[in-house]
């Protein structure tokens, strides 16, 4: 399954975020620490699942790379930006929090994520130069 309508994949994130958080949250009202963890996990599911099945315009229907998260050197760079956003606030509240050990493992998973679309970016400008030189 390859989606590459624009609306099927606002539709497909949109609705991740606001399904994920409401179970996060009940689970979170059993015990706020399974509630985090959900919430992490989640995350990432939903990060693996879009790099594998989004699909850009023009982009093969043909498994991506491993590194290739998203069609464009810019929307992996944009994207790597938003999680070292977020994993930075995490930190920077991490002793605020009723549990700072869980909310510094979702910084560190979010500085993985923020990791791999930059490698994503940078594997992805390599590509476009290399398209563009020939």
């Amino acid at each position: 399954m390859r989606v590459r309508a624009p609306s099927a994949k606002a539709g497909i994130v949109v609705g991740a975020l606001i399904v994920l958080p409401m179970i996060g949250i009940v689970l979170a009202v059993m015990d706020v620490f399974v509630g985090y963890i959900w919430s992490l996990l989640a995350v990432i599911a939903l990060v693996v699942f879009t790099a594998r099945v989004f699909r850009g315009p023009g982009e093969s229907l043909e498994p991506r790379p491993w590194w290739r998260m998203t069609t464009t050197a810019l929307s992996s760079a944009v994207l790597s930006a938003l999680f070292v956003i977020q994993a930075v606030t995490g930190l920077f509240r991490a002793g605020s929090t009723p549990f700072p050990l869980a909310v510094i493992l979702g910084a560190l998973l979010a500085l993985a994520v923020a990791g791999a679309y930059a490698l994503s970016a940078t594997r992805l400008i390599r590509v476009e130069r290399t398209r563009a030189t020939s």
